[in-house]
């Protein structure tokens, strides 16, 4: 590292941690307003922070030396972070990727928390769990979007400098693909989670129903406490310029030579970013606790939707046939939380439908007649034969028993909760991809065969309704329909007619096992068989 690459990360750290302070100070002055309150000056942080270097410290009798560390680990780290950004300068100062930048702030998060454990404090110990719990839930949302920004530099390079240059180099086309903006949307939820703003924490209170981060400071005071308020300002300046650099690199070409120049436009973007954040947590509550993790599944599943969306947008042929896999997945993860049976069966239409559609569409490019024979087999049996059986089970089960068939319960027996399995299904499509890369198989119907193969599995382990078992083998074989034309094999035609048949005696089987199950126990959930005996 040369003088002159010294002098510049010096340069942009000072810049970070001087604008930190102003950015807090917007952000009060906005939610001042939204209370009608004139609220304290902008500037009011930079005397915040100066009193409290003026001030003596107190340290507990009980606490080691981590106490003093973790408030220097905590601003080294974000200073250390500040330099990976490409702000003042078109290159990053320190060569390092996306996974690095995350866990740099991962070091400050474990010593913080290791700091409030230290004293023996029980705010401490309430602030240091919850800040932990948010951490777990926090990497798979964190490296989603590495993994998409992975997909997007099309040669899996996450590095800082080749993301950003062909973020910027690509800007034109990003405006109209929705995959960016829902990927924006996610970072931005994760972005509130990680710098303890509302829904996640209230920064503004000591409270003990809120507080998360202010409960592992709560023993400093002084200096250590000055270091630990400014360095949390200037992680909050650090993430909106990567929403900024990742999100709006419009001015990253034309500001490369001017630093001064990428300085002031930096500084208006992060303060649009600080007005527009105050606004939002000026009419959101917060969140309970336990809240917390359906809005951060929420935020991993927009980054999956992401990932897909530019996966299938890579096809060779792209278009209307790079749709149809992103839709059968699509439709099998929102099998997991629909509310109804109909809704449910419906899924497996549009499901069914995609396939076709796909089968139609290799067809009339490749002219192979067994496409043109599973064309015509998925629409004959999987759109019109088994939904009118399935139908027609559940009009007669209906009828028949006290079952509320349209009122599917989503907590009707799983032993995973609705985000949990939102989250193993993302687990599994990763899986899938990697299985994908390992074959060596360049066709991208593979991991999306295999996805919706795991995904039926999950769906049959996870759910104890007999109905709901069935569905979820019929999403399964969806994806080994899928898997010979992801491989490109040739399956003789009285080999496909013996699957068919095979599929409707096994589904015939299912519905006849239902109506037994429902005559035996007066319901369709599986676990009351447990308390069936057999007869001596």
């Amino acid at each position: 590292m040369d003088y002159n690459t010294v002098l510049n990360s010096v340069l942009q750290v000072a810049f970070i941690f001087l604008i930190a302070p102003l950015l807090v100070g917007v952000m009060r002055k906005v939610k001042a307003r939204f209370q009608s309150r004139i609220g304290a000056p902008i500037y009011q942080p930079y005397l915040d922070i100066l009193k409290l270097f003026m001030k003596d410290m107190v340290i507990s009798s009980t606490s080691s030396w981590v106490f003093i560390a973790a408030p220097i680990a905590f601003f080294g780290s974000v200073a250390l972070a500040a330099m990976v950004l490409p702000i003042l300068f078109p290159n990053n100062l320190i060569a390092a990727d996306l996974v690095m930048f995350i866990y740099l702030f991962a070091i400050g998060r474990f010593m913080s928390a290791l700091a409030a454990l230290d004293t023996g404090s029980a705010f401490g110990g309430i602030g240091a769990s919850r800040e932990m719990l948010y951490s777990i839930l926090l990497e798979p949302l964190l490296f989603a979007a590495i993994v998409f920004f992975a997909a997007f530099t099309l040669n899996g390079n996450v590095s800082m400098s080749s993301v950003v240059s062909t973020t910027a180099a690509n800007w034109p086309g990003i405006l109209v693909s929705p995959a960016f903006w829902l990927a924006g949307i996610a970072l931005f939820i994760a972005i509130l989670a990680e710098t303890g703003r509302l829904p996640f924490d209230n920064p503004a209170t000591h409270l003990e129903l809120t507080m998360v981060h202010e409960a592992m400071i709560l023993d400093y005071s002084g200096p250590l406490l000055a270091l630990i308020e400014w360095a949390n300002a200037a992680k909050t300046v650090v993430f909106f310029g990567l929403f900024a650099i990742l999100f709006l690199p419009f001015g990253l070409p034309i500001l490369s030579s001017s630093p001064l120049l990428s300085a002031a436009v930096f500084l208006l973007t992060v303060l649009l970013l600080g007005v527009l954040t105050a606004s939002l947590e000026s009419l959101t509550p917060k969140w309970r606790l336990f809240e917390i993790p359906k809005l951060l599944t929420f935020s991993l599943l927009l980054s999956l939707i992401a990932f897909l969306s530019k996966i299938f947008n890579n096809l060779p042929t792209g278009g209307f046939e790079a749709v149809l896999p992103f839709i059968m997945l699509a439709t099998s993860l929102y099998f997991l939380f629909s509310a109804t049976f109909k809704r449910r069966l419906e899924i497996y239409i549009v499901q069914s439908v995609a396939l076709a559609l796909l089968f139609g569409s290799i067809a009339l490019t490749v002219g192979d007649t067994s496409t043109y024979w599973r064309l015509g087999s998925t629409i004959l049996f999987k759109v019109i034969i088994l939904p009118l059986l399935l139908v027609r089970a559940f009009s007669t089960l209906q009828k028949d028993s006290k079952n509320i068939l349209n009122v599917d319960p989503i907590f009707l027996g799983s032993p995973l909760s609705v985000s949990k399995s939102l989250i193993l299904s993302g687990f599994l499509i990763v899986l899938s991809y990697s299985i994908t890369a390992v074959l060596g198989v360049h066709n991208p119907l593979l991991p999306v065969a295999f996805s919706i193969i795991l995904i039926g599995g999950l769906i049959i382990a996870t759910k104890t309704h007999v109905l709901l078992q069935a569905m979820g083998f019929l999403i399964l074989e969806n994806g080994l329909v899928l898997l010979p034309t992801a491989l490109s094999l040739q399956i003789p035609f009285f080999g496909e007619i013996a699957t068919l048949f095979d599929i409707l005696t096994l589904v015939v089987v299912a519905l006849v096992l239902a109506f037994k199950v429902n005559d035996a126990i007066g319901g369709l959930d599986s676990r009351n068989l447990d308390h069936l005996l057999e007869e001596q």
